[in-house]
């Protein structure tokens, strides 16, 4: 499992304390818990909860968790189309499936984007003058064929809105270019960049008790999170999500 800080106390001596209950050197430690937190100071502890226990007692906000309680889009419904309703509102899915969040039900709004990376490879043939057949056939076999590969990689950045729910039900993703903003109505734009700030602005608007946090979108949170066998991006949200219900 690996364990997490969330807010780290004022006093002085913090990181040292954090190094020592860890076992790191305070060199480590330091680097580990610098910039925006939530970090993860553990990646993987058979101790975890035990750490987070001492760090806790400290005046540490602390957990450990298991990398297969991180949230993806599998456990999430990806939203297609949205509708306003009395109350709340219903979204559809890709397959057309209906379901229904009373505005209550929003807990946190999170802000971020996926890299997207798609790799083609292009296979050539190129003939080329070859001495040594030349002189080695007599002047019968004067090329070679030579199939050279090549890969080439694109990146595009697809960002997202994440409505997460505090009544038990599926989280919604909302992706810029999956969604549909005729629920926009007159104040849809053309740009779909622009719609999903107008939607969240809206979500803002229809659930004031949900935050609104984009730090999972901060440059460098997370490209800083250590390598576990999960999505960084869902990494990072869990991260969020789970400071936030401890109060951080």
């Amino acid at each position: 499992m690996f364990m997490v800080v969330g807010r780290i106390p004022e006093q002085t001596e913090a990181l040292s304390r954090a190094a020592q209950l860890s076992g790191l050197a305070l060199a480590d430690a330091t680097r580990l818990l610098a910039g925006t937190l939530p970090r993860i100071l553990l990646r993987n502890s058979l101790e975890g909860e035990a750490f987070a226990a001492a760090l806790a007692s400290e005046g540490f906000v602390a957990w450990a968790a298991e990398p297969a309680t991180v949230p993806t889009d599998e456990a999430r419904v990806v939203v297609r189309n949205l509708t306003w309703e009395p109350g709340g509102f219903r979204v559809q899915d890709a397959k057309g499936d209906s379901h229904t969040c009373p505005a209550a039900a929003v807990r946190l709004l999170q802000r971020g984007a996926r890299i997207h990376t798609s790799t083609q490879v292009l296979k050539t043939k190129e003939t080329r003058f070859n001495l040594g057949r030349a002189v080695l056939s007599g002047g019968l076999l004067l090329t070679k064929s030579v199939e050279k590969v090549q890969e080439h990689s694109t990146h595009a950045k697809e960002p997202f809105l994440l409505v997460q729910r505090g009544d038990g039900q599926p989280d919604l993703m909302v992706y810029e270019h999956r969604m549909s903003y005729q629920c926009l109505g007159a104040e849809m734009r053309p740009a779909t960049l622009a719609n999903l700030g107008l939607l969240v602005a809206r979500f803002q608007t229809l659930c004031p008790q949900a935050p609104l946090d984009d730090r999972v979108g901060r440059p460098g949170f997370v490209a800083g999170l250590p390598h576990l066998p999960v999505d960084p991006v869902d990494l990072g949200l869990y991260l969020v999500s789970e400071a936030r219900r401890r109060g951080c």
